[in-house]
């Protein structure tokens, strides 16, 4: 029973486990052997040295004993104390007292009835008498400890324990190995024989490693392999030009984004690739619906929903007839998608191939460019297009009709020609527009219906215009012509200010004060009129008047802050409203030293062309606070009473309203 066991083992045991166990074994039984020995001989030496040791003292304690001399003995038994082994040592006379003692007792040992007793501790004991001339004087008993030798045979035995795992793991490594030398290349030629069998692989070959017989064995199946592979090479060379070729076309069709039909002069579909399954949903729906097999869907059936029907009606002509027809254009019904649709006659059985592209996107794309390039064309804004080189790629009507055709931007006659400096160039980059204003000569005028060249202010925006990659691919220039837009300023600026001295006039004077009342702000009105100037206008002139009012209203200006009113109402009066902030006992300081700055200003000798005449002024303060429900005529009115009261009291003065 167990011979058949063992026979029934795989070959990887019946190799590694008898040379393993045998090897370990073997290494035991030594270790064992050597340990056991070492330890018996080590204790017979120490019983001969022990016996030895004996002797000697035994032989110096005769005079003692005779003499009774213990201090003497003790130093004999000191002797024994060079000797490790050596634990505990006695004298006894010869009426058995204790003479002399030597204890070195381990810490388990102690003394019972004058007998050693030990727990763990290993010992022996000698007695040996002590003798004078044949007399016995005494006995000596020395006790022996054996733990050393204990402990060294337990080291001896670790280390051979050691050595037994050391040496059982090489053993088992060496088995394995041996196993491998022996079944690897049985074991190849048992896997390549399943291969054959199951997959009828024969590509594979195995080494043969060794010229033993089974190498022989190795190399026989590796030729029996070659020839298996020769005939299938030759079997299967034909059929794969074949899969080749096929592979390759449906990969191209399967890959195209145009849907494909095979056509039966029938008019039955023999074949379609998935992108006309996606373009032609019917084709879904039909096999979804009914099981019909390929070659009976019909082409009328897919393209039921296309139009125009004179089209379709023109394709499915052409298809019947063998044909080629070029690409038309067709329409969904339902999605409104947009298709182009061509067929191709096959030569051989007379199909057909259809091509289908859905060109929806293409169609939009073109269309949006057309609409584009209407608004590119309709815009009121003259408009170009520049490339990075700066060349016109397109512009136009309205620029056309404006500075007429160029090439390039700097055939644009520019009054006074510039070039953008770094800091324009890094915001134009940055914000992606740059607006500058110049004046350009145009071929006509945008007023006037004739043809006459003139300089129009225009407004100039640069846009960049960048690629997928986000580089600047153009520029789109546009040219506003800001003539009208100045006008307005021009005519608005007369309308709030004196034409003479540039101040603001009655009008917008009134409106700053009544749009500071609706914010609740207080304000100093300031009536002032000149002393003096109806003699200046007639000694010197009206001429000398003027360029006096205009040196009076830049001294006004000059005395006040920019968020004060200084207008001129008529004649020598102007109207000054000052906005000051903080505690009003401090307002108040304050504008009296604004009031004496003007007086001073206005006082100065004014220097005109043919005489340098002397003015002052009279000044009229009413205080506007936010909380004064006074009106802007009534608050005016107390102003011009205050100044009049001002020139009163003598003129070149200023006198100060009273609340009411």
């Amino acid at each position: 029973m167990r011979n058949h066991s063992f026979a029934a083992l795989p070959l990887r045991k019946k190799i590694i486990y008898p040379i393993w166990s045998i090897l370990t074994l073997g290494v035991f039984i030594l270790g064992v052997s050597v340990a056991h020995f070492m330890g018996v001989t080590q204790t017979k030496n120490l019983q001969v040295r022990a016996s030895i040791l004996a002797q000697g003292v035994a032989s110096n304690l005769s005079g003692a004993l005779i003499f009774d001399d213990k201090k003497t003995g003790m130093d004999q038994m000191d002797s024994l104390a060079f000797d490790p082994e050596v634990i505990a040592a006695r004298v006894r006379s010869l009426d058995d007292d204790a003479f002399a003692v030597l204890d070195r007792l381990p810490s388990d040992c102690q003394w019972v009835n004058n007998q050693l007793s030990c727990s763990d501790s290993f010992f022996f004991s000698i007695s040996h008498p002590i003798t004078l001339k044949g007399d016995v004087l005494g006995t000596l008993d020395v006790w022996f400890s054996k733990d050393n030798i204990i402990e060294q045979r337990y080291q001896i035995v670790m280390i051979f324990l050691f050595i037994t795992i050391c040496l059982s793991a090489l053993a088992l490594v060496f088995a394995h190995q041996l196993h491998r030398l022996v079944t690897t290349p049985l074991l190849s030629i048992l896997i390549s024989m399943q291969d054959v069998i199951a997959q009828g692989v024969t590509s594979h070959r195995l080494p043969v490693k060794h010229l033993d017989e089974l190498g022989k064995v190795t190399h026989c199946f590796n030729d029996m392999l070659d020839n298996l592979a020769s005939r299938d090479f030759q079997l299967n060379q034909a059929f794969q030009k074949l899969e080749d070729k096929n592979h390759y076309i449906n990969q191209v069709l399967d890959s195209l984004d145009q849907g494909l039909l095979m056509i039966t002069p029938e008019r039955n579909v023999t074949y379609y690739n998935p992108a006309a399954r996606h373009l032609l949903p019917q084709i879904e729906i039909e096999n979804n619906t009914t099981v019909l097999a390929i070659n009976e869907l019909h082409i009328e059936r897919l393209l039921a929903d296309f139009e125009p029907v004179c089209r379709l009606a023109a394709l499915l002509s052409h298809i019947e007839n063998h044909q080629r027809l070029l690409p038309l254009e067709f329409r969904h019904k339902a999605t409104g998608q947009q298709y182009q649709v061509s067929t191709y006659p096959i030569s051989g059985e007379r199909h057909s191939l259809v091509h289908i592209e859905d060109i929806s996107a293409r169609y939009l794309v073109e269309q949006r460019q057309r609409m584009a390039e209407m608004i590119f064309d309709q815009n009121p804004s003259s408009l170009i297009v520049l490339s990075r080189r700066l060349y016109v790629e397109a512009l136009n009507t309205a620029f056309i009709r404006y500075f007429g055709e160029i090439k390039s931007l700097h055939d644009l006659r520019i009054r006074e020609p510039f070039a953008l400096s770094r800091k324009e160039l890094t915001l134009l980059l940055k914000q992606g527009f740059l607006k500058i204003n110049a004046d350009i000569l145009s071929d006509s005028s945008p007023t006037s219906k004739i043809k006459k060249s003139m300089w129009l202010p225009c407004l100039i925006t640069i846009k960049v215009i960048k690629n997928s990659n986000n580089k600047i691919d153009s520029f789109v220039v546009s040219f506003n012509d800001q003539t009208q837009i100045l006008e307005l300023k021009r005519l608005n600026y007369q309308t709030n200010h004196d034409l003479l001295t540039g101040l603001a006039n009655r009008q917008n004077a009134y409106k700053q004060l009544l749009m500071a009342r609706e914010k609740h702000n207080s304000v100093y009105i300031l009536f002032l009129d000149l002393d003096g100037f109806k003699a200046v206008n007639d000694t010197f002139g009206h001429h000398s008047g003027d360029e006096l009012l205009k040196i009076t209203a830049q001294r006004l200006s000059n005395c006040v802050s920019q968020r004060d009113i200084v207008a001129r109402l008529s004649g020598d009066e102007f109207l000054l409203g000052i906005f000051l902030n903080g505690d009003h006992s401090n307002n108040d300081q304050t504008i009296r030293s604004i009031i004496n700055r003007l007086l001073t200003s206005v006082n100065r000798t004014i220097t005109l062309k043919d005489a340098k005449p002397q003015i002052s002024a009279s000044i009229g303060v009413y205080h506007w606070e936010a909380t004064d429900k006074t009106n802007l005529e009534s608050a005016l009115q107390k102003a011009d009473k205050a100044m009049y009261k001002a020139k009163l009291l003598g003129k070149n003065g200023f006198c100060f309203a009273e609340n009411e």
